[in-house]
């Protein structure tokens, strides 16, 4: 994945190129990211903390979509919304939070055309096995990064 261009602190745009899988052309994507903190008070009370990332497909000039064979474009809107929750118990009974005490729901949308042209009973087939598998991976990529490190707040 490649950073084209910073628009703000958290709005970055990207270019990314995913991995061939045969016999489909190779395929990328590019999309800007936008990451904020939610805390307007219309998110659910119990939240602790909430994080929404939204991700839209873009045009740029520099990387117009090649679409001939070798690389075609993903055109997507991606969102992430993850709201924390801690346990009231915990802090109430020792005033510690530890990662125990910890929860997290996540909402995932997204819609993806991944160009070209496939039977939509063979897309649905990919997107039931990946979507789980993919949360999977983030899920335990975000344990990994977090256990070590203090908690914020």
């Amino acid at each position: 994945m490649t950073i084209l261009e910073t628009i703000s602190p958290d709005t970055l745009v990207f270019l990314q190129t995913h991995k061939r899988i045969w016999p489909a052309s190779q395929r990328d994507a590019l999309f800007w990211s936008h990451m904020r903190r939610v805390s307007d008070g219309s998110e659910d009370p119990d939240t602790h903390d909430a994080w929404i990332v939204c991700n839209h497909s873009t045009e740029h000039e520099t990387y117009p979509p090649a679409n001939t064979g070798k690389c075609v474009r993903i055109y997507l809107t991606v969102i992430l919304y993850c709201q924390t929750y801690v346990s009231e118990t915990a802090a109430a009974v020792n005033g510690k939070i530890s990662r125990k005490d910890l929860s997290c729901k996540i909402t995932y949308c997204s819609v993806v055309n991944p160009g070209g042209w496939a039977p939509a009973t063979v897309l649905r087939a990919v997107y039931k096995k990946e979507y789980p598998k993919f949360l999977k991976r983030y899920t335990q990529y975000v344990v990994d990064q977090c256990k070590n490190k203090p908690i914020m707040f």
